[in-house]
């Protein structure tokens, strides 16, 4: 759907050109592969970008390890039972929280003293990677001054303690040669120490001991102390802890930094930490157990003694006892049940603190002891009916097994826990040690090459695309149509006439030579399809005088660099050698008019000299080396060719030529530059106004079209000049070229 304006009564011309809301799939594909250049040359350079990031970037390493955890502690053989009271079920997630805890981080920053952190001063950009690519023991030579480091430097601080307000600040640690060393902060020197010494600043609270010390004399390092709780923070936050799988109790600890060897030793340290201090938990629990059974075993056999005694002085007092088989295996099954309700009354303190109530393990303990007591309970009814002797001499018998019984059961236990205590080995043992990956996981070469290339190739469309809608240049004719402007021809460009435009060297001829004999496209290519364009114009020039008030054409453009002289020029030549019309061709932009060069005639004796009075026509015009042409230069620029041409003399001489010759063309300068074609359009009965492909938009002809309709000048049309063969041009479209007819 289009939306114009309705034409002016003057001319016919809309001044708002049409536009259509549907994309054209088959323009827009042209459009992109006419700026294929620079889709390939921004894709170029981005993929160069990438390759040069790659290079330059600091590698990136990887050291893993694996972990495996049980949910008991691998059992003793013949205390397999005992273990399993202090054997914990634990997940996933809970041991790797366990891992990443201050107690276990803490522990590997301490011992590794990652709260210090060295960094040598390399040169921007690329000081970095000559100290990576540097191979050998010996120091790398400096390139670029003896400040940074260059490869080989080595600096190792084994302690370190400054002031708070110095923590997280940068350090600079300058080395001066023989093992010494001075250290800056803020740019004032805080100390001079020498390697294998404790320097110590006390005024300041600072005090540094250098172990190992490899640097050229001025090379500097930057030395930075963090606070123990905020290394813990940053080491938990790169420290990477995931189950391999789902429920396998295997899991991974990585880190990835550029220093191979030291994220080596944290994995290391992190696993042996873990490790460490799930053994210590476990032999807590059994030393906590332990502790509680040498309270209990002491007050036990106190209570042996006792039982042991008063069954005793029972028997004396009686002489002798005799208890019948039903009543002996009665008292057996009491003490077994004493034996155990006891037992377990000593062991319920050990579960509860492993299990809450809830837990299904607690629950049938409970429920166990519970039918311990009923059947004590039951056994105690019947033992009721015996006489008061026997229930008293099963009572001291029982008292005395019993306590016998669980004294025996305590030292078992006791010998037991000291045994696990001893042989602790844990639910946790490492599997991997900890390795370094041999290639860097960052940054990955191809990964870059392949998203450099599709960010150059969307950004390269992206300004292609950018660029045509910015660029308001008309490629196709229907805009001047749209417009209500006829277009009376459309000329492709020549590559031969824009070598001779250009100054460039084409054909058999140089410029030189071209320039002085004179280069018309007509003349030299008369089967080149631009000159069959220029054959249309001239039939379209017939038509278009036949009611035309003389026989005087303007041709014109709305900006320089159109083509209007190459027009007018072939376009003359065509009118007089094929016509056989006599033609006169007049030269009036008298400014930067080069009319001239394409008859290889001279500047002197031109138009402006006629205009000033000081030359006559005879003077002024020239024969042309082509039969019934004849020329009219521009002469010397004047001073004031605007008041020349409106002057008296223009309009004698357009009166004067034009009932000499048949067809008199103006060539003149563009009308948004100068003035001068509203004053020579006066003149003219048929004007002409010539466009360029690409460089002339719709808003600068609107704007030529309505400076000729103040001045009372008609413009019959526009050409539409120098179109380029494109894809998404308008002769690309229309497969205009394939008509090109070549004998």
């Amino acid at each position: 759907m289009s939306n114009t304006k309705q034409p002016t009564a003057a001319y016919g011309i809309n001044h708002e050109p049409g536009y259509d809301d549907d994309i054209d799939l088959r323009q827009l594909l042209g459009t992109l592969i006419n700026g294929r250049f620079i889709i390939a040359l921004v894709t170029a350079s981005c993929v160069l970008l990438g390759l040069l990031f790659s290079e330059l970037s600091t590698p990136i390493y990887k050291a893993d390890a694996l972990i495996q955890y049980e949910d008991s502690a691998p059992s003793i053989p013949g205390l397999d039972d005992m273990a399993t009271m202090f054997s914990a079920e634990s997940s996933s997630l809970a041991e790797i929280q366990i891992i990443k805890s201050r107690m276990v981080l803490g522990k590997v920053v301490d011992g590794l003293g990652l709260s210090v952190q060295v960094k040598p001063h390399y040169f921007p950009v690329i000081g970095a990677v000559l100290a990576r690519r540097h191979m050998g023991l010996e120091l790398a030579d400096p390139v670029v001054g003896s400040s940074y480091a260059w490869g080989g430097e080595e600096l190792t601080v084994v302690g370190l303690d400054v002031p708070r307000f110095m923590r997280g600040e940068e350090l600079t640690l300058i080395a001066r040669g023989d093992n010494q060393y001075e250290v800056y902060f803020s740019g004032d020197k805080i100390l001079s120490g020498l390697v294998g010494q404790t320097a110590v600043n006390e005024a300041v609270g600072f005090s540094i001991e250098v172990a190992r010390l490899v640097a050229h004399p001025g090379a500097g390092f930057a030395i930075y102390k963090k606070s123990r709780a905020q290394t813990i923070l940053n080491l938990k936050a790169n420290l990477r802890v995931l189950e391999k799988g789902s429920d396998t109790g295997i899991i991974e600890v990585s880190l990835e930094g550029s220093d191979v060897q030291s994220i080596a030793e944290i994995v290391d340290s992190v696993s042996a930490n873990y490790y460490l201090q799930n053994i210590q938990r476990m032999a807590a629990e059994a030393e906590r157990s332990l502790r509680f059974l040498e309270e209990q075993i002491p007050r036990v056999g106190d209570e042996l003694l006792v039982a042991e005694d008063a069954l005793n002085a029972y028997r004396l007092e009686r002489s002798s006892i005799d208890l019948s088989l039903e009543t002996r295996s009665a008292l057996e099954s009491l003490v077994q049940i004493e034996a155990d309700i006891s037992t377990m009354a000593i062991n319920e303190a050990d579960i509860s603190r492993n299990f809450t109530a809830q837990h299904p393990n607690y629950i049938a303990f409970k429920r166990q002891q519970a039918n311990l007591l009923s059947q004590r309970d039951k056994l105690a009814v019947k033992l009721e009916k015996l006489p008061d002797t026997q229930q008293k001499t099963l009572r001291l018998m029982r008292d005395f097994e019993v306590n016998q019984a669980i004294y025996i059961a305590l030292q078992n236990r006791r010998q037991e826990l000291s045994v696990i205590k001893a042989g602790t080995v844990g639910n946790v043992r490492v599997l991997d040690q900890a390795q370094v990956l041999p290639k860097p996981v960052s940054p990955k070469k191809g990964l870059i090459f392949v998203l450099a290339g599709l960010l150059g190739g969307m950004l390269g469309v992206f300004i292609v695309l950018v660029k045509t809608a910015f660029k308001q240049g008309v490629t196709n004719p229907k805009d001047f149509e749209d417009m209500g402007v006829p277009v009376h021809a459309t000329i492709p460009v020549s590559e031969v006439e824009r070598s001779f435009a250009s100054g460039s060297k084409a054909g058999p001829e140089g410029t030189a030579g071209r320039n002085k004999k004179g280069f018309l496209l007509a003349k030299e290519y008369p089967a080149e399809i631009t000159v069959e364009a220029l054959r249309s114009l001239r039939t379209s020039l017939h038509f278009m005088m036949l009611n035309a008030e003389n026989n005087v054409v303007m041709i014109t453009s709305a900006t320089p660099n159109a083509g209007k002289s190459f027009v007018s020029s072939n376009l003359a030549l065509l009118l007089s050698a094929q016509t056989n019309k006599r033609v006169l061709l007049v030269d009036l932009d008298m400014r930067k008019g080069y009319v001239h060069r394409r008859f290889g005639q001279a500047l002197e004796k031109g138009m402006s000299d006629l205009l000033a009075g000081t030359l006559s026509l005879g003077d002024v015009v020239r024969k042309s080396q082509f039969e019934n042409l004849d020329l009219v230069t521009r002469g010397a620029i004047p001073s004031n060719p605007s008041e020349l041409l409106m002057g008296p003399m223009m309009g004698e001489f357009i009166k004067q030529v034009s009932a000499d010759y048949d067809l008199v063309i103006l060539d003149t300068p563009p009308i948004l530059a100068v003035t001068d074609p509203s004053v020579i359009g006066s003149f003219a009965g048929t004007s002409l106004m010539v466009t360029r492909f690409e460089q002339c938009t719709t808003k600068q002809v609107e704007r030529a079209l309505h400076r000729f309709e103040l001045s009372g000048v008609e413009i019959k049309g526009v050409v539409f000049n120098m179109i380029e063969r494109r894809p998404s041009s308008y002769y690309y479209d229309t497969g205009y070229y394939h008509y090109e007819y070549k004998s």
